[in-house]
């Protein structure tokens, strides 16, 4: 006997959760475990080059000792940014290759 209804699809499970203002409510984003490394990884890049940036303005607009608690996180986004960009070329190149 055939079903009228199809069964619905499997959801898709996460690997995390972000977005739930400290717990203040469910989270509102998710990171899917299906999720293309290259894509994922250009969303990073995307999000770093943001957060650096504006840690840049606001090294600039702060006097120490705050300041220099900025400057090191300028320089902790620098390595990631760094680092999130070296992956991603090294996976274009891996496709591209394959």
């Amino acid at each position: 006997m055939k079903k009228i209804v199809p069964d619905p699809p499997i959801p898709t499970p996460f690997l995390g959760h972000f977005g739930s203002c400290n717990g203040a409510h469910a989270p509102l984003f998710a990171v899917r475990a299906d999720v293309d490394i290259q894509d994922a990884l250009a969303h990073l890049s995307a999000a770093l080059t943001a957060a650096f940036e504006t840690n840049a303005q606001l090294c600039e607009m702060l006097s120490r000792p705050v300041a220099d608690v900025a400057w090191s996180t300028y320089q902790s986004l620098e390595i990631c940014q760094a680092l999130s960009e070296a992956l991603l070329e090294n996976v274009a190149k891996k496709q591209a290759t394959e």
